[in-house]
């Protein structure tokens, strides 16, 4: 092992964002769980159950890097296998990282995703079709955008994001122009239902979850419309005559009302540890090692570099695994390449064991970066979701957002065996476990 093959090793490593197909040689079945935890599946069989031409919402979400492009992709394939007609697109195409999300911006960009998809697959009949011109016209009048086309309608909306939701709004009542936007996107999921032939429209809208503010402020504004638009105006965005799936941030699973009204699936962390006894004393045994998680986390590198034991001792890939929590992104991009890119400096200790001056290092820096993404006063917290193994906000402000940042930057991991758990990242817990224990609860 040279360092160019060390090079080879860190390149199919950084990868870890891009999106794959359920057939790519890279893709690991059954990384998540037991087939009866498969949430994808849960999925396919909830949009099935419903009948084929209602208005059904549901909400897809789980922490950056744990792959839901990809489990999005396997969803379309399984659908696609029952004759569903299924329409899969980005919202980043439509939208920046920053632009605050709002109702109107989510109608509108799924109705021009749906106008996109057409106008590839039939382009010559979709431009002269009524769905077409109702749409291109109000969009040219009432909103005076110009050079409407359905091919780069997603270029314009992105460029001019802001100033239409702003003239959306000024047109007329939220609930006329929610009726408008969904009879246009309606129409054309009646014209996808003819030209396919197929009588079940599915529309999956991805990556939602990852908009944000680019400052403190825009971010508190970012998190307060989305809590707005897909939490309390969810029944506004559906489509009529389809089922869309959306790809929403984390935090929102943990808010009991939205799931009292939508259907929302949680792709879950890679259990890398046993689910831990609920035990909230200080002398509580620490979790055990689950030997089939670590066997999907090196099926994960197997797959992307199959010379990897020539760098790594099983032994120090578990260790890793272990010091992920499970975290897809962490693990590959941060702890396995960090390791393999300081291994130049010992060739002659390759494979590298577990307790290696290199190994070591590596977690104990991703550590110390895992403890900054803390402040003193959310400690406390973080050691009652340690021992609770649970994640409620104790209100739908400032806990709530403490709670949505804390599973932004994966301080906070999600986890599932048959039912829901949370627990603190592992680099975490020496410094949390140092915490004195809080005062027992006064009987009653």
């Amino acid at each position: 092992m040279d360092k160019q093959q060390l090079r080879q090793f860190r390149a199919a490593l950084a990868g870890t964002d891009i999106a794959l197909a359920p057939d790519d040689p890279r893709y690991v079945p059954g990384l998540h769980g037991t087939p009866e935890e498969d949430v994808i599946s849960a999925l396919f069989e909830e949009i099935l159950t419903r009948s084929e031409q209602d208005s059904q919402l549901f909400y897809f979400t789980g922490q950056r890097g744990t792959g839901k492009s990809t489990e999005l992709r396997r969803l379309e394939q399984m659908l696609l296998g029952e004759q569903a007609q299924v329409i899969r697109f980005d919202s980043l195409d439509f939208l920046t990282e920053t632009e605050k999300v709002t109702v109107e911006s989510v109608l509108l960009l799924v109705t021009a995703g749906l106008a996109a998809w057409v106008d590839e697959h039939h382009k010559k009949d979709f431009l002269t079709s009524s769905a077409w011109t109702n749409f291109s016209n109000w969009l040219q009048t009432d909103v005076e955008l110009t050079e409407v086309s359905a091919s780069g309608l997603k270029l314009k909306l992105k460029e001019q994001q802001a100033s239409v939701a702003k003239k959306i709004r000024a047109l007329s009542t939220p609930l006329e122009w929610t009726k408008k936007v969904q009879t246009f996107a309606g129409a054309i999921v009646d014209f996808i239902r003819s030209k396919t032939r197929r009588t079940r429209v599915v529309v999956i809208v991805d990556s939602l979850e990852r908009l944000r503010g680019v400052s403190g402020d825009e971010q508190d504004a970012m998190f307060q419309h989305v809590i707005t638009t897909f939490a309390g105006d969810f029944d506004r965005l559906r489509i009529p005559g389809a089922s869309v799936v959306y790809s929403v941030p984390p935090y929102l699973a943990l808010m009991a009302d939205v799931r009292n009204f939508v259907t929302c699936h949680a792709l879950a962390s890679v259990r890398v540890y046993a689910k831990p006894i609920v035990d909230r004393s200080p002398t509580a045994e620490r979790r055990t090692a689950r030997p089939q998680g670590l066997a999907k986390m090196r099926d994960l590198i197997e797959r992307r570099y199959p010379q990897w034991s020539q760098v790594l001792e099983a032994s120090a890939l578990d260790a890793l695994s272990l010091a992920s929590g499970g975290d897809l992104r962490h693990f590959m991009q941060r702890l396995v390449s960090g390791v393999v890119g300081k291994a130049q400096f010992a060739l002659d200790r390759l494979p590298l064991r577990a307790d290696d001056a290199v190994v070591l290092q590596v977690i104990d820096e991703n550590r110390g970066e895992t403890e900054r993404l803390t402040v003193k006063s959310e400690w406390p917290l973080l050691q009652d979701i340690a021992r609770s193994h649970n994640a409620i906000a104790a209100d739908r402000d400032d806990s709530l957002r403490t709670l949505a940042r804390l599973f932004d930057t994966r301080v906070i991991l999600n986890y599932r065996n048959g039912a829901e758990w949370f627990d603190i990242h592992p680099l975490l817990w020496p410094l949390i476990d140092s915490l004195h224990a809080p005062p027992p609860t006064p009987s009653p």
